[in-house]
C-alpha cells in the first residue's frame, strides 16, 4: 500500500493490491447481488465485472479481485480492467478519481494523472474544476471529493453508467453491483416487458423500485444524493439564425472534423484499437474524419448475423478497402445461454438490443483492444426528429414514444412518464429547449440502451470518440431539416472523404 504525504493524507490512501476472495468476509458482510448471482452460477465475479465499479462508505468492504481507493470518507472499489487515475489540484493535493478513458479538449489522452489548474484553497475551485470535467471527452466517470464538495460527473451520454441508491448511499455501474438484496420490482417497468424489448427503461428508472440511473450532463451530489445540471450553458446557441447558413455550417463541420479526427488519432496511438465499419453513415464519417489514425488501427471489421448485417459487411468491406486497408469478417455464431445470462447480469437487466444477436462474434474481438465506434453521430442525421415536428413546439407525447418508455404502458404510468419528461425538459436552459428531442436522445435514451451494453462487454473497452460536449453542441446546432435531409452528412464526407460518397449506403 502506498500513502501520499499530503495535508489530507489521513483522508486518503491508494491501494494497488488486488483484494483476495471475499469468502472469508461473508460472515461479516453481505455480498452484493452480482457476487451472489456469480456464486450461484459458478461464474467468476472478478472476470465478468473486471471493468466496473462501486462507490460507497465501506472501506472494509471486499470485492474479489478488485482494487480499493479511499478519499474523504468514500471508498472506490473497481475491477482490474477499469483504468483509474488520481485527480490532483495545482498543489498536487488529491481531489478525486478519474475512471475510464478521457481526452482533454486538445485531444490529449489522460493516462497518469488529471491535474487541475486551480488549487483546493481557491474561492472558485469547485466551479473551475467542474469546467475541466465538462470539457473532457471520451468514456469516463469523475469522482470529485473535497472537504467542501463531493460529486460524481459522467461523460456526455453516461457511457459508463452511474446508478445510485439514496437509501444505502451506494453508487455503481450496474444494478447488480449497487444492490445487496434481490431486486424490488419497479411497477412501471415489468421485467418481462423490458427484457423482451417491449418497453425501454428511461427517465431514471431501473428494474428496481429504489435504484435510479443518473441523467447525463447532471452531477450527482453525494451529500444530498440529488442531481444538478451542469451542461449546456445558457450561452450556447442551439437554434441559430445565421446570415449565411452555408458559411455557418462549413465552419462548424470543419471544427467537428478536425476535433473528431484528433480524438481518434490520439486514442488509436494510446491503445491498440479496432474499428467496426458498416455500410451506414456513422462509421463512414468516423473513418473519413480520421485519415491520420488509420495506420494505427489494428483491425477494421464487421460481423454478419442476419441479412441486413450481410449487406452491411459487403459495403463496409468496400469502404475500408477503398482506403487501402484490409477487413476482417466475423461470421454468424449463436450466443450460448451462459453468454446471454452473463450479459444480462453485467448490464443490470437494463433491457435488450439488436446487437445482442452478435454477442458471440463480438466476444471474439482481440481481448483488451479498444473498439472505436461511430455512435452518437446519429445527431448529425436528426434521428429523433420527424419532418412534421420541425420548427414546431415540442410534442411531449411524441417525445415519450421516441424514448420507447410508453409501449404497452397503462394510462396511469404514461401520465407519470409525461410528467417526468416535462420536469426534465424544464431543466434545460431556455436556449436548448427547442432541441429537446436531441437532448433526450443524449441524456435519456443513450444512458439506458448504450451505456449498460458497452459496459457489459467486459473483454474489450468500447468508446465513442464523438462523445464530446463540443461535438454534440456543433451537431445539435446544425439546421434540423438539413440534418434530416442528409445534407450535413453529405457535406461532412465531401469535406473529409468524398470518395466514400460513391459507395452506396445501407
Amino acid at each position: 500500500m502506498q500513502s501520499y504525504a499530503t495535508a489530507s493524507s489521513e483522508h486518503y490512501f491508494w491501494s494497488d493490491e488486488l483484494n483476495t476472495d471475499a469468502i472469508g468476509f461473508a460472515k461479516t458482510q453481505d455480498l452484493c447481488l452480482a457476487e451472489q448471482k456469480c456464486r450461484q452460477r459458478g461464474r467468476e465475479f472478478s472476470e465478468l465485472f473486471r471493468n466496473q465499479y462501486v462507490l460507497n462508505r465501506s472501506p472494509t468492504r471486499v470485492y474479489p479481485g478488485w482494487h480499493k481507493k479511499v478519499l474523504y470518507g468514500w471508498t472506490l472499489h473497481h475491477g482490474m480492467a477499469l483504468p483509474v487515475v488520481p485527480i490532483r489540484d495545482a498543489n498536487s493535493e488529491p481531489v478525486g478519481f478519474l475512471l475510464g478513458y478521457a481526452l482533454k479538449s486538445n485531444s490529449l489522452v489522460v493516462q497518469d494523472t488529471l491535474r487541475l489548474d486551480c488549487r483546493l484553497t481557491d474561492f472558485n475551485f469547485v466551479s473551475q474544476a467542474e469546467a475541466t470535467f465538462t470539457d473532457l471527452a471520451g468514456r469516463y466517470v469523475v469522482i470529485f471529493l473535497t472537504p467542501r464538495s463531493k460529486r460524481i460527473y459522467a461523460d456526455p451520454v453516461c457511457d459508463i453508467p452511474v446508478l445510485y441508491d439514496s437509501t444505502t448511499k451506494q453508487v455503481g455501474s450496474s444494478l447488480a453491483l449497487v444492490l445487496d438484496r434481490e431486486v424490488q420490482p419497479n411497477p412501471d417497468f415489468p421485467p418481462r416487458l423490458v427484457l423482451e424489448g417491449n418497453r425501454t427503461l428511461g427517465l431514471q428508472n431501473t428494474l428496481d423500485a429504489t435504484v435510479k440511473r443518473a441523467v447525463s450532463n447532471h452531477f450527482l451530489d453525494l451529500d444530498s444524493f440529488r442531481l444538478h445540471r451542469h451542461w449546456p450553458s445558457e450561452d450556447a446557441i442551439f437554434d441559430p439564425t445565421p446570415r449565411n447558413t452555408n458559411r455557418f455550417m462549413n465552419r462548424g463541420l470543419e471544427e467537428l472534423a478536425t476535433r473528431l479526427g484528433n480524438h481518434v488519432t490520439a486514442l488509436s496511438k494510446a491503445y491498440p484499437s479496432i474499428m467496426p465499419v458498416t455500410g451506414g453513415r456513422d462509421s463512414r464519417m468516423l473513418l473519413g474524419c480520421s485519415p491520420d489514425a488509420l495506420e494505427n488501427i489494428k483491425e477494421f471489421c464487421g460481423h454478419r448475423f442476419h441479412n441486413q448485417s450481410r449487406r452491411d459487411i459487403i459495403h463496409g468491406r468496400h469502404v475500408v478497402r477503398s482506403t487501402g486497408y484490409g477487413y476482417t469478417q466475423y461470421f454468424k455464431e449463436p450466443a450460448t445461454c451462459t453468454q446471454i445470462k452473463d450479459m444480462r447480469l453485467k448490464m443490470g437487466w437494463s433491457g435488450t438490443r439488436g446487437e445482442l444477436a452478435a454477442l458471440a462474434m463480438i466476444e471474439r474481438y482481440p481481448r483488451d483492444h479498444m473498439v472505436l465506434r461511430g455512435n452518437i453521430m446519429e445527431l448529425l442525421r436528426a434521428n429523433q426528429w420527424r419532418y412534421t415536428v420541425i420548427n414546431k413546439p415540442i410534442n411531449h407525447m411524441m417525445a415519450l414514444r421516441r424514448l420507447k418508455v410508453t409501449r404497452q404502458a397503462p394510462r396511469s404510468a404514461a401520465k407519470k412518464f409525461g410528467n417526468a419528461y416535462f420536469n426534465w425538459w424544464q431543466t434545460l436552459p431556455e436556449n436548448a429547449q427547442s432541441r429537446a428531442y436531441d437532448f433526450a436522445f443524449v441524456e435519456q435514451y443513450l444512458p439506458n440502451i448504450q451505456g449498460p451494453y458497452i459496459t457489459a462487454m467486459h473483454r474489450t473497452p468500447f468508446i465513442n470518440p464523438f462523445n464530446d460536449r463540443r461535438l454534440i453542441e456543433i451537431a445539435i446546432s446544425m439546421p434540423t431539416k438539413l440534418r434530416k435531409d442528409g445534407e450535413v452528412v453529405k457535406r461532412l464526407l465531401q469535406r473529409t472523404a468524398p470518395h466514400l460518397l460513391k459507395i452506396p449506403f445501407v
